[in-house]
């Protein structure tokens, strides 16, 4: 027992941290190398930043992963939720989730829902890889990380191509009931280049500038019950205000350069680049160069909103 007078106060050490690509891709390219994928299951680097214990947020876990031309990435499920957002991609690259096999180009978003079916294949002639988001670090608060692997390498594919983004689109079947909460579904990047460049000329978001919500397609929420992912586009010389929010945030430098200003500091980023931004840090973004510059973005706002603990401030006010 202790007595609340007695308590020792508590901080909030996280620091935000960049990772440069050139480093990362020097860990795929050993990863691929050294590790065979029948040793592994999944060819993951995870990123962890080292001012956390054990992780890159407190609620967010990153990783790259990389499959080699023919590989196959087991069939497993879980219940962490998860995404997949394209670095490098192929028409040809599949992840496959609940019998629909999802093609996996540049730049496109791919969800795996909590506690469903999911394997990867590549059939180009070239290594694929990715980005892995997870809510692994919140479940591991809860002690609710369980996992199962399915009784064959690969599942069958028992739903014809683009079936649920026919089914979820703007006109849907009236027979076609919803499987899952968060439904299994992709996010082509040419429908959302195409977004960005339409709303380019917009006003925008004061603090995030050209800015768009991957939202879920059932009911318009957030990309999953846990987590949000987000595209925004900086245009020319564009800087946005400071702000400050009780989110997590990861960014995924996917167009460009930039920097984003955080308590005072400069982070310098291009093409490939990863920064973790903690809660309750003022931060603001600029892009220097003459070209657009884009940003995916993974945060851990809708824990915060169905808990009633989000809160965000602008600077001066």
């Amino acid at each position: 027992m202790q007595g609340f007078w007695a308590r020792e106060p508590r901080s909030n050490d996280a620091r935000p941290y960049l990772w440069k690509w050139s480093e990362m891709a020097q860990a795929l390219e050993i990863a691929s190398d050294l590790v065979p994928m029948d040793k592994t299951g999944r060819r993951n680097v995870g990123l962890r930043n080292p001012t956390i214990k054990g992780g890159l947020t407190n609620t967010i876990g990153l990783g790259l992963q990389i499959i080699k031309p023919g590989e196959i990435a087991q069939t497993h499920r879980h219940v962490a939720s998860a995404i997949r957002f394209v670095i490098k991609g192929s028409p040809k690259a599949f992840t496959i989730i609940e019998g629909e096999r999802f093609p996996m180009e540049d730049g496109d978003l791919i969800t795996t829902p909590n506690w469903t079916w999911h394997d990867h294949y590549n059939g180009s002639d070239d290594s694929v890889a990715w980005l892995d988001g997870l809510d692994v670090r919140l479940l591991a608060h809860l002690n609710a990380q369980f996992s199962q692997e399915f009784f064959q390498e690969r599942q069958a594919v028992e739903k014809p191509d683009g079936y649920s983004n026919a089914a979820l689109g703007y006109a849907r079947p009236t027979w076609v009931k919803k499987e899952h909460r968060v439904p299994p579904f992709r996010y082509p990047w040419k429908q959302t280049e195409a977004t960005l460049a339409a709303l380019k000329t917009s006003e925008g978001d004061p603090f995030d500038a050209v800015r768009l919500d991957y939202v879920n397609p059932v009911d318009g929420g957030p990309t999953c019950p846990t987590f949000s992912c987000e595209a925004q586009l900086l245009r020319p010389k564009e800087k946005t205000q400071l702000h400050r929010h009780t989110t997590s945030t990861v960014y995924y430098a996917f167009r460009g350069e930039g920097i984003v200003h955080i308590e005072g500091e400069e982070f310098h980023w291009t093409q490939g680049d990863i920064l973790a931004l903690p809660p309750w840090q003022w931060h603001g973004h600029e892009n220097p160069s003459a070209q657009d510059s884009i940003l995916f973005s993974i945060n851990d706002r809708p824990v915060l909103d169905v808990l009633g603990f989000y809160r965000e401030e602008a600077a001066g006010r």
